[in-house]
Parts: C-alpha cells; sequence; structure tokens
C-alpha cells in the first residue's frame, strides 16, 4: 500500500471512528447550533483531480451506508452533495481541483445551484454542517471540523480543519510528499496576517514544489487575498486574483508580483510551518484540562 492510500484509508477510519464514537457519546449535541454569528465567506476544497473524485465516492460510499450493519453516523459527509469544480490543467505535474461553497451572513449556501436550499451552521461538537432548510430534521451533513488551534496562540486558529489536517501536523508526519505540507495552519496564519498581500499555498521539495490536498477559508471580515501556489513548474491563481484576473496559470511570478506591486513567493523554512512538536507544552497543557 502506498504512501497516499495509506493516508485515504486512515483518515476515513479517523473519520468514521470519530463520527460513531460522538453518536453514542454526544449525539443529543450534534444538533445544537451555537449562537454565534456565521464567519465563513468561503471554503475552498483543494485536490489532485484523481483525488476529487475519489473523495466524492468515498462520500457516497459513506453515506449509503448509513444506518446499516449498526453503522450509524453522527453527520452525513457533504462531500457527496459537490457537482461544481474547476480545474487547473498542468503540464508535467497532476492537475489541480478546487470547488468552492460560497456562503451569506446568514450562512446560507450561494455559489453552487446544487447546493441551493442548504445552509451552514456550527455546531456544540465544534463541527461546520450543512442543514437543508427544507428538511430541518434530516441528518446534517458534515463539512470541517471548528479547529480552536493551540490554546493562547492565535496565529493559526480559530479556524476550519480537516482530518487529513490533524495527521498533518503529528510527529510522525512524512513531509515533502503528497497530500502536501500545506494545511489549515498554514492557511489560517497567513490569512490573518493582514501583512501578507496573498496566499500562497505551494508545498516546496527539493524533488519539486506542488500544490497538495487542503481545504482553505475566508471570513467576512477579511480582505480578499489572492489564492497562489506552484504546482511542478507552473504558477496559479486559484482564487480571487487582483484587478479582475481570472483564476489559471501565472506565466511569470516575479512579472506578476511587480505588476501588483507584491513580494515575490519564498518559501519558509520548514513545513508544516506549525507541527504540534513546536507547542508541546500548551497542548499537553490542553490535554490534561
Amino acid at each position: 500500500m502506498n504512501h497516499l492510500n495509506k493516508i485515504i484509508v486512515l483518515t476515513t477510519a479517523c473519520t468514521i471512528y470519530q463520527a460513531s464514537a460522538t453518536a453514542q457519546n454526544n449525539e443529543d449535541h450534534s444538533r445544537v447550533w451555537l449562537n454565534t454569528p456565521w464567519e465563513v465567506r468561503y471554503l475552498l476544497y483543494v485536490t489532485v483531480e484523481e483525488r476529487q473524485k475519489e473523495w466524492q465516492l468515498l462520500a457516497k460510499e459513506k453515506n449509503a451506508n448509513d444506518g446499516k450493519k449498526g453503522k450509524h453516523h453522527v453527520y452525513l459527509d457533504a462531500m457527496a452533495l459537490f457537482k461544481k469544480s474547476a480545474v487547473f490543467a498542468t503540464p508535467n505535474a497532476s492537475n489541480i481541483a478546487t470547488t468552492l461553497i460560497t456562503f451569506d451572513h446568514q450562512g446560507r449556501v450561494t455559489s453552487d445551484a446544487a447546493l441551493l436550499g442548504l445552509t451552514g451552521k456550527r455546531t456544540a461538537l465544534d463541527y461546520l454542517v450543512l442543514m437543508r432548510d427544507s428538511a430541518p430534521t434530516e441528518k446534517p451533513y458534515s463539512l470541517l471540523h471548528w479547529s480552536q488551534g493551540v490554546p493562547g496562540n492565535m496565529t493559526f486558529g480559530p479556524g476550519p480543519c480537516t482530518m487529513l489536517d490533524i495527521l498533518r501536523y503529528e510527529d510522525d508526519w512524512r513531509s515533502g510528499r503528497y497530500p502536501g505540507d500545506f494545511g489549515c495552519r498554514e492557511w489560517t496564519a497567513q490569512l490573518f496576517n493582514d501583512e501578507r498581500p496573498y496566499l500562497d499555498v505551494t508545498t516546496y521539495t527539493k524533488r519539486g514544489n506542488f500544490i497538495g490536498e487542503f481545504v482553505g477559508w475566508s471570513r467576512f471580515e477579511d480582505a480578499p487575498k489572492p489564492i497562489i501556489g506552484m504546482n511542478g513548474k507552473t504558477w496559479f491563481c486559484l482564487h480571487e486574483c487582483p484587478t479582475g484576473e481570472q483564476p489559471g496559470s501565472i506565466n511569470d511570478i516575479q512579472a506578476w508580483a511587480r505588476k501588483h506591486n507584491y513580494p515575490v513567493p519564498v518559501p519558509p523554512p520548514y513545513q508544516p510551518e506549525y507541527p504540534d512538536k513546536n507547542y508541546r507544552d500548551d497542548i499537553n497543557e490542553l490535554n490534561h484540562d
């Protein structure tokens, strides 16, 4: 079994285990909505094109098995609902696929006709979910986990993260390989940094740079920032490109940066930039509370 397949299996198993355990212990909280304003303006799901298809197949299979053989998931998987995506063709590298979900201030989905009539909620279990407006008693669809980050550190949290992100920041994470070393903490840190004019989502490696697998987001209060990254030898602007530019390839990143008065992207000293080992004392303190 290769590294990617191990990640797929482990991520799926962790998701099912977490959902089943939650169903037994906290089922009465699964549909309790937090009385806080909806603050997510968009979610951007990013992966390679082949993996996006696997995401959707796994999600549909999980949803179809709900209630069978004693398995009752707290939430269904929202990935099964996604229909609309953009594909960024990359010479000599895997194509990148993105799925964008936008919301209004009430949490109503505004981006994809297939998702209209769904509203985002944040639950007492700290999940972001989608509910059908016309069927409020139906089981919600889980989008992401709302991570509180590390106690006392607001650099990269709170914000939405995936189960893959939990693995990404553990000590035994194998860096430099797909699904990449850029995750929810790196995204949120760049989002919260007002001095950064864009978000660079590149995983930098000695064997070549690529855009991996992650989910990004933005709040209503955040100024729009271009989402850029290098996949193979090609730079892309994936979302909210500057001055009316359309998402697509960037022929010359240095010329593009000069044109918009941006600094040229440079690799960070290491990735992931915010591994758990850098915050061990704070995490241990949280676990013992």
